[in-house]
């Protein structure tokens, strides 16, 4: 690729200036880190630009200016309330920049809102105030990939199937984004952020180059210019995450950004980046080097299989990488984590029927996909979470069937303990240490059973002192999931009892870096009476999700999943969107679901592995197989109960 010598220093992000030559000012990369041109480490974040007329209360159009974000070395991002719309947004603006970078900044807006995709974030407009150039954007609320892998060169290992879940929304973001000609060009772990409802977001197509082949953005011009703004000879992106041909000025295609999602696998699976020592001098003399990047494989405590994909991104020839990001995403696929239970036995019902999911149904536990994900992210990041809906949603078996499994599949290790208050509350919490200790354990075994729970009752942070010694010595998670906790309100009248309850759970989730978490879940009709507990209430709302009933894809999805599972199918797709019309608007749809599924269940045709049309009308669809279900309810009580039942 020609002598090291020859080749153009980055410049690192948009607005920062061009580097000048050897023994000039250092060469920064990812925001995060600064190295001088002998490859020491200078600096650890960037010097702000200067300070702006813009403060809050500015009025731009409809929005009006909150509060400062960030900045960084020529821009500034803004929280502002859109006063049309109602509803809050980001405003990013650059300040003091040249017109190829305003018309660059300008390509970021117009790449990026044209690949409308979950995984990449939306700009709802782009135009200049007083000269600056800015562009609108949603509001995210997370933090940084960053973040979540830890400061730079010393980061934290991920498990493999964490690093699988938190890339392939990237891929499948990018696939996206190349298909409509786009290349980010300037993928890091601070481009990419982590929601707290769990979802996953690529930012900053800042540097985003549209190619020749077909995007619109690339067909248009700025005022006669092409916008191929980084000429040959000239380098725009991050260092650490250059792909060989981005940092030898080569024109780069989409395979550049399948580069740079290597080295982020790579960093997250290894705590490092896969040249070490990371200096400039390292990164270029890794470049000419016909040697391969360090292997994936030689990590400890990962699939081979992902070792693999890892190495093809990591492949310094572009036409050794993988083809696309279409196929890392498949390949990704084909490693998410595994968040089944138990197969079921051949003939067995894919629907539990009226039935509350448990753990050990996992594999038929559909419709609640992204609710899931959700959860699993406030848990997270808040040691306690609370699960709050009306009765007969499904938190029971959202958290049983859905959560535990998934946290369980994320390659850590999680131990689950269930709970109800019941009218003996401080005894179901003693329980917790009798079925994580077990036998043998000095601290419990000293104690009757009384004495413990008048420790539980005295010292509200002695539960979560042992559970915390024990999750350490096991090097895993203990969960402890309140069922219920309304009981506690109706069944139990002490107050004193109640409080001893409500403090000791703040005793075990009592801080967000523990091996600790506390789930409830509640009715949210009964929420306010919790409401005489300020802390404990306090504690429950900071991460409180509120569950509602699936929409209509998620029923679809919780009806035509199971049986495609096991190899069934419905007859006629006209069967399917009857049962959801009759289900619209209903109460516990759920529940009622399930078990008008499982009676067509038990009706199968088996020798055509199909759910029938005759089945269906014969149950007399949705409402005939409740009221045959509520007959037979009926006839088994007795005298007496039929009579109170009927009036």
């Amino acid at each position: 690729m020609g002598d090291r010598d020859n080749f153009p220093t980055a410049q690192t992000r948009i607005g920062v200036g061009p580097t000048t030559e050897r023994g000039a000012r250092p060469v920064s990369f990812s925001g995060m880190v600064s190295l001088d041109t002998e490859g020491t480490l200078v600096s650890a974040f960037p010097e702000p630009a200067a300070g702006s007329d813009l403060s809050p209360g500015t009025l731009i159009n409809q929005y009006e200016l909150i509060r400062e974000l960030g900045r960084g070395g020529m821009g500034v991002v803004y929280a502002a309330r859109d006063r049309q719309l109602g509803r809050r947004v980001a405003i990013k603006f650059l300040r003091d920049v040249t017109e190829e970078v305003a018309d660059r900044f300008l390509i970021e807006a117009r790449a990026t809102a044209q690949c409308s995709h979950e995984n990449i974030v939306i700009i709802y407009e782009a135009n200049t105030y007083e000269g600056m150039p800015y562009m609108v954007l949603e509001l995210l609320d997370g933090h940084p990939l960053r973040q979540v892998m830890g400061e730079f060169g010393s980061g934290n290992l991920l498990p493999s199937s964490r690093v699988v879940e938190l890339i392939l929304p990237v891929a499948r973001g990018l696939a996206r984004a190349h298909d409509e000609g786009i290349i980010h060009r300037d993928l890091k772990p601070e481009n990419i952020q982590v929601t707290t409802t769990g979802g996953v977001k690529v930012l900053d197509f800042g540097i985003a180059k549209a190619t020749s082949d077909g995007s619109a953005v690339r067909r248009s011009q700025v005022v006669n210019r092409s916008l191929q703004l980084t000429n040959q000879g000239s380098l725009v992106g991050t260092l650490p995450y250059m792909s060989p041909e981005q940092m030898a000025g080569i024109d780069v295609d989409h395979r550049s950004d399948i580069f740079a999602l290597g080295v982020i696998m790579f960093e997250m699976l290894s705590g490092e980046h896969p040249v070490t020592p990371l200096t400039s001098e390292a990164l270029f003399e890794n470049l000419v080097s016909e040697a391969p990047m360090r292997s994936a494989r030689t990590i400890q405590d990962i699939p081979f299989e992902l070792a693999d994909i890892v190495d093809r991104c990591l492949a310094k020839q572009r036409d050794a990488r993988m083809a696309d990001a279409h196929e890392l995403a498949r390949c990704l696929e084909a490693l998410l984590p595994d968040r089944r239970g138990r197969r079921l036995a051949d003939g067995e019902s894919p629907y539990p029927g009226l039935s509350a999911f448990q753990e050990s149904d996992a594999d038929r536990f559909f419709g609640r996909g992204r609710d899931i994900a959700r959860m699993v992210a406030r848990i997270r990041e808040q040691p306690m979470t609370a699960v709050v809906g009306p009765s007969g949603v499904g938190k029971s078996s959202f958290v049983r069937a859905g959560v535990g499994p998934a946290l369980k599949s994320s390659g850590e290790r999680w131990d689950i303990v269930t709970i109800r208050p019941g009218r003996q509350p401080i005894a179901s919490l003693a329980s917790i240490l009798e079925r994580v200790l077990g036998a043998g354990v000095s601290s419990p075994s000293l104690m009757t059973h009384e004495q413990l729970l008048d420790r539980i009752r005295r010292e509200p942070g002695y539960l979560g002192t042992v559970l915390r010694e024990r999750a350490r010595e096991n090097g895993g998670h203990i969960l402890v999931f309140v069922d219920q906790l309304e009981e506690l309100y109706t069944l139990v009248a002490d107050p004193a009892e109640r409080q001893a309850f409500t403090s000791a759970l703040g005793g075990i989730a009592d801080d967000v870096t523990a091996p600790l978490r506390v789930v409830v879940s509640m009715r949210s009709d009964l929420l306010d009476r919790a409401g005489n507990d300020v802390r404990f209430m306090e504690e429950l709302t900071r991460g409180m999700v509120f569950l509602t009933a699936p929409d209509r894809e998620g029923l679809r999805e919780a009806l035509v999943a199971p049986i495609e599972m096991v190899g069934y199918r419905f007859e006629s797709p006209d069967m399917v969107e009857d049962i959801l019309a009759a289900l619209a608007d209903t109460s516990g749809a759920l529940p009622l679901l399930q078990f008008a599924a499982a009676k067509l269940w038990d009706a199968r045709s088996r020798d055509r592995r199909l759910l029938t049309v005759e089945s269906y009308n014969a149950i007399g669809g949705i409402t005939g197989a409740l009221a045959t279900h509520a007959d037979d309810v009926v006839a088994s009580m007795s005298s007496s109960a039929r009579m109170v039942a009927r009036t």
